[in-house]
């Protein structure tokens, strides 16, 4: 039996992000559906790799569920286009971030891959954000290959024009993201190559991360802390390692389901503290949900490192029911 997380909740947390503080997250495509197949994604593989956008969920229903969230009392510091793959793979993104800055006065953000940004259309429709977030995993074609596992159609000259063309006529602010991979390229000649990348994009900040959930292929390693300043400081001074989020809780505690807890899984492993972060309840109280559902395996636990992160029980294919209604809206 899989979770009961329903696909048709498209929008879920806030969740404790490192970068965003309390993000309120949308998902704008099925799961995993992406241009990449990242060897670092914490969702695991990507189960369709494309490049073709389409509109996979209506404007309509993405603020029907978002009016209702305003109506409970929520509190955010942005609301944030990401999820479960690449948002701008959604071919109405452009009319979502307008019509969600038309509903309330909390930011837009943008988590973007960076991969169709060679598309004029899609460099429009991002133009309405507060914030975008892309990504730059790559300094030439052969690591882009290797970290990104992009689509046969996405070269990596193709994808960085697209990145410094946006960039260039964007009048928000871009905080551009590296995602360091020991051994592969965050050694001294790796940070010298992005610093070159990164003169020409101009971001407003550069924030370099690593694996720190659990990663879709094993053998993926984190710098040693060290290394991971010293790449960061070789790219400038607009760049910083990004820490995990620290924030406190807002409000009174509330109840907790279960579909709370799954939809919030369904998009990124947590751990406890995230958890009880992101659904504003104590630790302690949180683990008499949590344990229940590691008993009957709609859930588990995963080690990395020192820390122990949950999320959806690996037998589970793809964390949500009634996948077809996104299709069909």
């Amino acid at each position: 039996m899989k979770p009961k997380t329903a696909k048709k909740d498209l929008i879920y947390g806030p969740v404790p992000s490192r970068r965003l503080g309390r993000s309120l997250g949308v998902d704008l495509v099925p799961y995993k559906v992406c241009s990449y197949d990242c060897i670092y994604c914490q969702l695991g593989k990507t189960t369709e790799k494309r490049i073709g956008r389409r509109p996979y969920v209506s404007v309509d229903t993405v603020l029907e569920q978002f009016h209702r969230r305003l109506k409970d009392g929520l509190y955010a510091d942005y609301v944030t286009l990401g999820g479960s793959g690449e948002p701008t793979l959604n071919a109405d993104i452009g009319e979502i971030i307008s019509a969600l800055k038309g509903r309330s006065d909390i930011p837009v953000a943008v988590l973007t891959n960076s991969s169709l940004l060679w598309e004029s259309d899609v460099r429009d429709a991002l133009l309405q954000a507060d914030v975008v977030l892309p990504s730059l995993d790559a300094y030439d074609a052969r690591t882009f290959e290797r970290i990104n596992r992009p689509h046969e159609d996405i070269a990596f000259e193709t994808m960085l024009e697209g990145l410094i063309r946006f960039c260039q006529s964007y009048g928000g602010r871009i905080w551009l993201e590296i995602f360091a991979l020991k051994g592969v390229n965050a050694d001294p000649a790796g940070a010298e190559r992005f610093r070159e990348l990164v003169s020409q994009i101009s971001p407003d900040k550069v924030h370099v991360n690593t694996a720190v959930r659990p990663t879709c292929e094993p053998d993926v390693r984190r710098p040693e802390d060290e290394d991971l300043v010293r790449f960061c400081r070789a790219l400038g001074d607009q760049a910083e390692v990004i820490v995990p989020f620290q924030g406190d809780r807002r409000n009174e505690e509330r109840f907790v389901t279960e579909k709370d807890l799954l939809n919030l899984l369904a998009r990124r492993p947590c751990t406890l503290r995230d958890i009880a972060l992101s659904l504003n309840v104590d630790e302690e109280r949180l683990l008499t949900y949590i344990e229940p559902l590691v008993s009957n395996r709609t859930i588990e636990s995963a080690v990395n490192g020192t820390t122990v992160y949950y999320r959806i029980s690996e037998r589970n294919d793809e964390p949500y029911t009634e996948k077809e209604e996104v299709h069909s809206q």
